[in-house]
Formats: C-alpha cells, sequence, structure tokens
C-alpha cells in the first residue's frame, strides 16, 4: 500500500515539473529539504510569557487592545462564509496544509490595524483566512495594501480554484496575489517596493525556504517593521536568528489549537 502511495505521488509529482518545470523542480527540492529538516534537532520553541502584552508595547498601543473584541466576529464571518460554499476547514484540509489558525490570524490583523502599514507582503496564502483578517485590517485604517505571493499546489490541481477564497470582493481592491514560489517571485517584489514594513511568512516551512525570505526581507523592513513567522517550531531557524544576532527579538506564542507555535519580530 504505501508503495502504491509512493508510485502515485512520484507520478503526479513527475507531470507538475512537465506542466511547469522551474516551479516543480523547486517543489521537489523543498520537499528533500522538508525530509532533511526532520533529520535536524529542533530546539524545544516554548511560548513567551506575556507575549500579547509585550506585542502591543513593542507596536506602542496598550494592553488590553481596545479592538480585542472585534477579531472574534470576523474570523466567525470568514470561517462561516467558506463552510456555507462547502469547504472543509481545519489541519489538512487544503491539501494537507492547514488553514490559517485563528491565534496567527488575529497576531497578523492586530499588527496591521495598529501599525497601519503602506506595504505588507505575505507569503502562502492558501484559502486566503490570515489574507483576508490583514486586508480587514486595511481597509479599516483607510490606507495600505497586501501583496500575497503563492505557488497554489503542482499536484492537487483542484485545489487551486480555492485558493484566495476568503478574500471577497470588498477587499481585493487592497490586495495583489502573484501566484508562483517565494523563491521566484519575492526578490523582484521587494526590489519593486523598496520598503516592507510587515512581512507574514506562511509558505513552505522548511529551513532552506525560511532563511531564504528572511535573508530577503530583513533588509527591506524599516526601523519598527515586523516580521511574523508561522509554524516556527517545524525547524531551527529562528533559534539560530536570535543566536546569531547575539539577541532574541522574537516573540513566540502558540496556536489556538495548543498544537505548535508561531514567532513575531520587531526590526530596533
Amino acid at each position: 500500500m504505501e508503495l502504491t502511495a509512493r508510485a502515485s505521488y512520484a507520478a503526479r509529482a513527475t507531470a507538475a515539473i512537465v506542466r511547469d518545470p522551474h516551479e516543480g523542480i523547486d517543489r521537489v527540492r523543498e520537499r528533500l529539504a522538508e525530509r532533511r529538516d526532520l533529520r535536524t534537532p529542533v530546539p524545544r520553541y516554548g511560548a513567551t510569557p506575556d507575549w500579547e502584552a509585550r506585542l502591543h508595547a513593542a507596536l506602542g498601543v496598550p494592553w488590553p487592545c481596545s479592538m480585542a473584541d472585534e477579531f472574534e466576529p470576523l474570523w466567525d464571518r470568514v470561517t462561516t462564509a467558506l463552510r456555507e460554499r462547502g469547504l472543509r476547514l481545519g489541519p489538512g484540509a487544503f491539501g494537507g496544509w492547514n488553514d490559517g489558525d485563528p491565534s496567527f490570524a488575529r497576531a497578523a490583523w492586530c499588527i496591521v490595524s495598529h501599525l497601519r502599514p503602506q506595504r505588507v507582503v505575505e507569503t502562502g496564502v492558501a484559502r486566503g483566512l490570515t489574507s483576508r483578517c490583514m486586508l480587514e485590517g486595511l481597509i479599516r485604517s483607510g490606507q495600505g495594501h497586501l501583496w500575497s505571493i503563492d505557488l497554489a499546489p503542482l499536484i492537487d490541481l483542484d485545489l487551486a480554484e480555492e485558493t484566495g477564497a476568503a478574500v471577497d470582493e470588498r477587499c481585493r481592491v487592497a490586495w495583489t496575489f502573484i501566484a508562483g514560489s517565494s523563491r521566484r517571485c519575492l526578490p523582484a517584489l521587494v526590489d519593486d517596493l523598496g520598503t516592507v514594513e510587515f512581512f507574514v511568512h506562511d509558505s513552505m516551512h522548511t529551513a532552506r525556504n525560511l532563511r531564504f525570505e528572511l535573508d530577503r526581507i530583513w533588509p527591506a523592513l524599516p526601523a519598527g517593521g515586523f516580521v511574523l513567522v508561522d509554524d516556527v517550531d517545524y525547524n531551527r531557524v529562528v533559534h539560530d536568528w536570535s543566536q546569531r544576532a547575539g539577541q532574541d527579538p522574537w516573540l513566540v506564542a502558540p496556536h489556538a489549537d495548543g498544537v505548535g507555535f508561531f514567532a513575531i519580530a520587531r526590526k530596533d
């Protein structure tokens, strides 16, 4: 049974490479990097005490947050609309990948709402729950734009139509979707924008990919810019980054379901 599944995957992966050689080959490289990560010891990440209060302090706004009660109704509206369209949400629901975690999306929404950035860049979209929450924050502030980079699943082709499904027409005025991998699309986008006040990583969580994205985005962040990284416990990049910097600029926070962590950094 396992051999049959592997053979089926290999056949579909080969077809994906034939359809799009550049993206297909790079996705295979990421899959191989993912396997290497599984053999590499990862530091034991734990939640930063009072991470929400410390995040708001970094944003220069009081805690408890005056807008905290607004997020849950927003999340309920977005997820209910997707379910009414017959889309299944939750762990592994998007071709084996998870949809946006509510705690992660709330952190992104909170940063956008308080920071009021002009330029936000996101890698990884899936159905766009986190994208929608950030766009709601941008529209509320009356300024700013979100550029989202995502390579739709190359094997489960039906999922391509569901990419960004949570982003309604009202929000698309502040949204630019770029189809492709971050390795191919992020450098040119950063060059075009010049500066990026807020960056969200939610694409392939390999050490190879996360290092690539941070190395390109960090120089474009102005002082006071923010980075948000999902599934930080998949690899040791944030730990190594802190060691290299000689300090720990990252706040680590748990997902809503208690499985895994995300991390936030402010560039000083």
